[in-house]
């Protein structure tokens, strides 16, 4: 294998691996300091006057113009807000936020910015950031209920004095959760007289069936999804960005532990045999989707078969995922990371007056509704979305709340000026995504959700560990910094040292133990130990899990 290819498998899966959602008194939601929340019972604000007020925000790509966007408007006539924007690109949001923090000269709310735990705790003890409980137990009842009722919400936003400092974009996102899929050509499986593989022995049975016939085994793209994460989580869990592992309430590392081992083992046999396609690693998606319309490839690691191949093509309904295999020791995870937001997209600050907290917590009540997120969202019911009809049905087989045209919104290159595209503080729980769109066969061109939620649901859904790692961690700054610079080095190493591995220039069988040592000299011992110290709980994943009345639903649409 010629150098530039091993260079391009190298930083495929560094690329990848980096790609891979305690309380006070009364509910959680009280602050446990009176002093930091000073809020009245009752405001004194004059609720017909139109306050200013300036958000930091950075809009998609697809959203013309805030200023004049209709639910900027929209927002100035229902809640009295006259929002005017500081404006940022997404490549240059964090940078831009830091300096207008560190100039002091910052404006009275950051509406999509990007505020670890950490950062919360720091610019609380500074006074930067108001703690909003008083205004949500006064204004807010729907974000109230939330922080009780939606999974990982209060994890990811209530600070350890009790305090909430900001708020998150929370995306209960069942297909999302688990994004980690392989899709296979059926057509290919019935060509040859093959079913659908269980375990990493009939997986790899297949790939040599599909190369002696002359197919692509397993293909991919170098800006598509990581193969490697599905392929480990026959051998030990790998959620495919931390690598974190629970075991009886402790915090391991699988990268160490015997089954990543047999993990990268079973890999470099793939790739040593050519069932893994070398160009996967550097080739571009266009390539890919190219190959899959010739019906060359056999299986593509991504999170939805529509990335690959168009809804349109006769050959679309042939591509279905396969669920998590089972390793030779009994193991069979599917990674997941629906482990709660892990950072604040909002935030108030000091220079906020009582007038605007007031307003804001009234917008983001309503933003804490179905039709307010889609309001948000897609701007005024008429042109992307309407109301769902008594006869429509949702994902989940249930009354359906809205049709939405989210093809027309979100297609190719598409500018609008109706919504703000998903910007802040949205609630999108799982009634809005059960509702948001009307339930179609799923392998119909407007089925897309309808089969997201089937394979999902049928595949993936419930297959992760028990208890995982929190993804929002309460760390001190002090801690978080050498949290950080640890957590760098040494996930650089995981990903340097897997694609050795893989490609053979490293051996399992010879070089495990100096791999091991490497892992030492980058203080692999603190590491865990700083984030076993932050994990006040491990996140259990018991409320995600499958629906058969769902599966049944869904598989019934014809």
């Amino acid at each position: 294998m010629g150098v530039n290819k091993k260079r391009g498998f190298i930083l495929f899966l560094g690329i990848m691996l980096v790609l891979s959602a305690c309380s006070g008194g009364n509910n959680g939601v009280e602050s446990q300091d009176p002093a930091q929340s000073s809020a009245p019972a009752t405001s004194k604000a004059n609720d017909d006057q139109v306050v200013d007020i300036t958000f930091f925000a950075s809009p998609s790509g697809n959203v013309i113009d805030l200023e004049t966007n209709w639910f900027t408007q929209y927002v100035r006539d229902e809640f009295k807000l006259n929002v005017k924007f500081n404006v940022a690109p997404s490549s240059d949001k964090l940078t831009k936020q830091q300096l207008l923090l560190s100039s002091g000269n910052y404006p009275e709310v950051f509406w999509n910015g990007e505020f670890s735990p950490s950062d919360i705790l720091k610019l609380s003890k500074q006074g930067i950031v108001v703690a909003l409980n008083d205004y949500i137990d006064a204004y807010a009842p729907n974000l109230k209920k939330a922080i009780e009722t939606a999974p990982g919400l209060k994890e990811a936003i209530v600070a350890p004095d009790g305090n909430i400092y900001g708020l998150t974009f929370y995306n209960a996102c069942t297909h999302c959760n688990w994004g980690s899929k392989f899709w296979i050509n059926t057509e290919l499986l019935e060509k040859h007289s093959l079913t659908t593989p269980t375990t990493t022995e009939e997986f790899e049975h297949v790939l040599q069936v599909f190369k002696d016939n002359g197919y692509i085994p397993l293909s991919g793209t170098s800006d598509g999804f990581d193969p490697t994460i599905f392929l480990m989580n026959a051998f030990t869990y790998n959620n495919g960005s931390d690598y974190f592992e629970i075991k009886d309430g402790q915090v391991k590392y699988a990268p160490v532990e015997e089954g990543w081992k047999q993990g990268l083992a079973y890999m470099n046999r793939l790739y040593s045999k050519g069932l893994i396609d070398k160009q996967a690693f550097s080739q571009k998606s266009d390539v890919l989707k190219q190959l899959v319309s010739q019906n060359k490839v056999g299986v593509v690691p991504y999170l939805y078969s529509a990335g690959f191949i168009d809804t349109t093509h006769e050959k679309y309904s042939k591509w279905q995922t396969i669920a998590p295999l089972k390793g030779p020791e009994g193991i069979q995870y599917a990674a997941f990371s629906g482990n709660s937001p892990r950072n604040m997209t909002f935030i108030a600050t000091n220079n906020a007056t009582e007038d605007q907290l007031v307003r804001l917590m009234k917008l983001i009540n309503f933003i804490y509704t179905p039709e307010g997120t889609q309001t948000l969202n897609y701007g005024p019911e008429g042109k992307y979305w309407t109301k769902a009809t008594p006869d429509v049905k949702g994902l989940n087989g249930e009354q359906g709340l809205f049709i939405t045209q989210s093809d027309a919104f979100y297609s190719a290159n598409a500018k609008q000026n109706e919504g703000w595209d998903q910007m802040g503080p949205n609630f999108q729980d799982t009634i809005w995504r059960n509702g948001f769109v009307q339930a179609n066969p799923p392998f119909s061109q407007d089925g897309l959700e309808s089969l997201l939620m089937l394979e999902t649901m049928s595949n993936y859904a419930g297959k992760q560990p028990e208890f995982v790692y929190p993804g929002a961690v309460w760390m001190e700054s002090e801690d978080y910094q050498q949290y950080s610079l640890l957590k760098t080095n040494i996930e650089n190493y995981v990903k340097q040292s897997m694609a050795q591995f893989i490609i053979g220039s490293k051996s399992t069988d010879k070089d495990w133990d100096s791999y091991l040592k490497g892992f030492e000299q980058l203080n692999l011992f603190q590491y865990l130990e700083l984030a076993q110290k932050a994990m006040k709980a491990p996140f259990n994943t018991s409320a995600y899990k499958s629906d058969p009345q769902t599966v049944e639903f869904l598989s019934s649409l014809k």
